[in-house]
């Protein structure tokens, strides 16, 4: 179903969820395999889930040591908790394992292929751990500045450029650059931000920046150029994530308002779910083993895009783009280079689209 929408402030849309369940929620990562918003609620000692579809807010599994960063790493949520990283069965909740690290405050949580990085803001330190392993180490020393100045905040990982980016805290806080083959540390910019908290991208590259002071999110071009304020209103901005399937940006609010939000920034099609059609979109087999058979149906001569995107919300493979007649067509989908696990298939043409889960065995 379609959602339409009134243009409020630059932006189609905010809902604010049920504040109640709320203690100074740190951290939003939306969870594409089961199309629900997963929070990391601080003072509550716990991980709350957010339906897409009714809004609805449960709790997902208890977490003490007051959880911030929150990543999805196929089917396991890893959360910063004090000094340690806990994982949490994706699905169910359950409480797999805990990675004893020893740090002091561990903030921001992103990762590559291969490793977790995780901000340490007290000591100005990136810790680095092995997914298959779980072994873990201080990847960088120092990220820049002395120890309680310019500390580490938020961390995103940036595959075309081979780095994280990280964002500060502070006046005039620097955007960071952190080398993921060498942890060489250089500076991105100097912005005009302060106390910088999360940061995120879109599918178009462009970086979404929550800062604390002026309490708003500020939008740069994929090289970090015009900045533009996007978001204000809010009360201590920390993480937030972009959800590049429905084109929304997810806001903790650690402050005052002590909920989480979310702003729309594509076309009218509805935010809290994701918008189906009539496209009989259809992968078999489903678990696919070597390769499966897309089929589909559309109602209108155009262009037809499929693609790929992995629980991250990151585009993985182009399947089509191109112009197709109306009626029903199939494609082959090929696993070669796809790790296990799950994906999102997201059909998109005359300006409807539907997504379908795909399990990649």
């Amino acid at each position: 179903m379609k959602k339409i929408f009134t243009l409020i402030s630059g932006v189609l849309f905010s809902a604010t969820t049920f504040a109640q369940a709320y203690n100074s929620p740190e951290s939003i990562e939306f969870d594409y395999a089961n199309n629900r918003w997963l929070i990391a609620n601080n003072s509550g000692n716990n991980i709350l889930a957010r339906n897409s579809t009714n809004g609805v807010v449960t709790v997902f599994a208890p977490c003490s040591g007051g959880p911030h960063g929150i990543e999805i790493v196929n089917d396991t949520l890893y959360v910063n908790a004090g000094a340690n990283i806990k994982l949490f069965n994706l699905n169910t909740g359950a409480a797999i394992a805990t990675i004893s690290m020893g740090a002091t405050f561990l903030n921001g949580l992103t990762h590559d292929s291969n490793y977790l990085y995780a901000t340490d803001f007290s000591t100005n330190k990136i810790y680095r751990v092995n997914i298959a392993t779980r072994a873990w180490s201080i990847f960088v020393a120092s990220t820049g500045g002395a120890v309680g100045s310019q500390q580490p905040n938020g961390i995103l990982y940036d595959a075309p450029n081979n780095r994280c980016v990280i964002v500060s805290w502070g006046a005039s806080a620097p955007i960071k650059a952190m080398d993921v083959t060498t942890g060489a540390i250089t500076t991105i910019l100097t912005s005009t931000l302060g106390n910088c908290d999360g940061v995120t991208q879109d599918q178009s590259g462009n970086y979404y920046i929550s800062s604390w002071t002026g309490n708003k999110i500020t939008r740069y071009t994929s090289t970090f150029t015009s900045p533009t304020t996007v978001v204000t209103g809010l009360t201590s901005p920390a993480e937030i994530f972009y959800n590049v399937l429905t084109d929304t940006l997810g806001v903790t609010n650690t402050g005052s308002l002590n909920n989480t939000q979310y702003y729309y920034f594509g076309t009218s099609i509805g935010v809290d779910e994701i918008a189906s059609s009539n496209y009989n979109l259809m992968v078999s087999p489903n678990p696919v083993g070597e390769r499966a058979e897309i089929n589909y149906e559309i109602n209108a001569d155009g262009k037809v895009s499929i693609q790929l995107f992995d629980v991250k919300g990151q585009l993985v493979k182009t399947i089509v783009e191109e112009n197709q007649s109306k009626g029903k067509h199939f494609v082959q989908l090929d696993k070669t280079g796809l790790s296990a696990g799950n994906y999102l298939l997201k059909l998109n043409s005359n300006n409807s689209e539907e997504t379908k889960k795909v399990i990649i065995k």
